[in-house]
């Protein structure tokens, strides 16, 4: 008996018409199926083994093992699972599994696979080492229903991108929706007062009651002497400084 893992469970699950006319019992049950099968959407075809795993508790002494397998023959007969055989055992297959779970590091299989389903491995570098990782890959377009009622299509596994890398240092706690910061690489100036051109000091930075700023420039209050308009004065003055010295 394989053990449980975790899945994703989409919104869309709770408003799907089809599955909105199951008893609750057997849409939790359908549910729990995704949570038993393995990276490749395969698990053993156990209803017993479903019963220990899905409803463990007394209170569901209702859930039968036969009542699991007749929900299971209606999952097939629908088109949801497909019941392969391999070395003497019955196994299934979710049909639509790796359309909605798209595991990060999907692990290797345990069972085996029916022939419709490729499994493939690569050496990837990261860092000084390198690891192997799996894939699964469906290599037929479609197949044809349990119930002989035509044919489902199988599509493809989506590729999925390889997550970003950002640099330590430029992202950080309370940044929100704020322009990232610079490269590290990138020199800050040192911030000092526009009034009397004096540094000022991560504790004059901290403390409101001693400096103020407008975010780009800063100044010590006791320069503005009560005036704000010397302030003012100041900003401007260094801004045409600026542009003088640009021209």
């Amino acid at each position: 008996m394989s053990r449980l893992r975790n899945r994703m469970v989409k919104a869309e699950f709770w408003t799907d018409p089809e599955l909105l006319r199951w008893p609750l019992a057997k849409r939790l049950f359908y549910q729990g199926l995704w949570a038993v099968a393995e990276d490749s959407g395969c698990l053993e075809d156990d209803p017993f083994g479903w019963k220990l795993q899905l409803f463990p508790s007394p209170i569901d002494s209702s859930v039968t093992v036969e009542m699991l397998t007749e929900w299971r023959d209606e999952l097939v007969a629908a088109g949801k699972l497909f019941r392969y055989d391999a070395d003497g055992k019955c196994y299934l297959y979710i049909r639509t599994f790796h359309q909605h779970e798209h595991p990060r590091n999907p692990q290797r299989p345990d069972l085996p696979l029916p022939t419709w389903l490729h499994h493939d491995t690569s050496v990837v570098k990261r860092g000084d080492g390198t690891f192997q990782r799996n894939a699964y890959d469906v290599t037929t377009e479609s197949l044809e229903l349990p119930n002989g009622g035509g044919s489902v299509t199988l599509p493809s596994p989506p590729p999925r991108l390889a997550p970003s890398r950002v640099p330590k240092g430029t992202r950080g706690k309370g940044r929100g929706n704020k322009s990232p910061a610079p490269p590290l690489s990138e020199e800050r100036p040192e911030p000092m007062c526009v009034s009397c051109g004096k540094l000022l000091s991560p504790d004059e930075l901290a403390d409101e009651t001693l400096t103020a700023g407008d975010g780009n420039r800063f100044w010590h209050k006791s320069c503005s002497n009560g005036d704000p308009s010397h302030i003012r004065d100041a900003i401007a003055e260094t801004l045409r400084t600026a542009e003088r010295a640009a021209s």
